[in-house]
């Protein structure tokens, strides 16, 4: 199939993107400016068209009639092409037109988008925000409650001889026997 078949084969199936491509890689191929910039122009309109659908601002006779211009735009620059182009390597490279990877490019900006809207949305239920996960951490120590020993509390042995007293004066006990009271002193 020449190439002026197969990319009137692609705009009669209304693939106005892959015929896009198709001439964009010719005239890479062949080094023809006219033809990149005839082309790169009815690329430009049909994103502003796609743009204008998006957006829902324009009316469906509208696009009918700016696509069929476009298409009429192409049929032209495909019957001015020389007959010596080949269609080698365009048939199997033309299913991956350029703003296929923009379109794949910005899924996974959507669902970039998708997962920081979720972790906002996280945040913002739970009250942290990403500068309490960065920002260092500074601890105080908060005494734990404790009771006063009881007076009958005492360690002995190699078993953590000391007893802190209700005046917060330390004891240690290190398993001697208690000193015996004096009779002499009269209380």
């Amino acid at each position: 199939m020449t190439i002026k078949k197969t990319l009137l084969h692609w705009l009669a199936q209304d693939d106005l993107k892959r015929v896009l491509n198709g001439l964009h890689q010719l005239a890479d191929r062949y080094k023809d400016e006219q033809l990149r910039n005839d082309v790169t122009f009815q690329s430009g309109r049909l994103k502003a068209l796609e743009g204008q659908r998006i957006r829902n601002i324009i009316s469906s006779d509208d696009d009918h009639l700016h696509t069929a211009k476009i298409r009429q735009a192409l049929l032209q620059i495909i019957n001015d092409l020389p007959n010596d182009w080949t269609a080698e390597r365009i048939e199997s490279n033309s299913a991956s037109f350029p703003a296929g990877s923009k379109i794949k490019w910005k899924k996974y900006a959507a669902y970039l988008a998708a997962a920081i809207a979720l972790l906002a949305g996280i945040a913002e239920f739970s009250r942290y925000s990403l500068s309490d996960f960065f920002e260092e951490k500074k601890t105080t120590e908060q005494p734990a409650i404790t009771s006063p020993p009881s007076d009958k509390a005492s360690t002995s042995g190699d078993n953590s001889p000391a007893v802190i007293t209700d005046e917060g004066d330390v004891n240690i006990n290190y398993g001697e026997p208690k000193p015996k009271k004096d009779s002499t002193i009269n209380k």
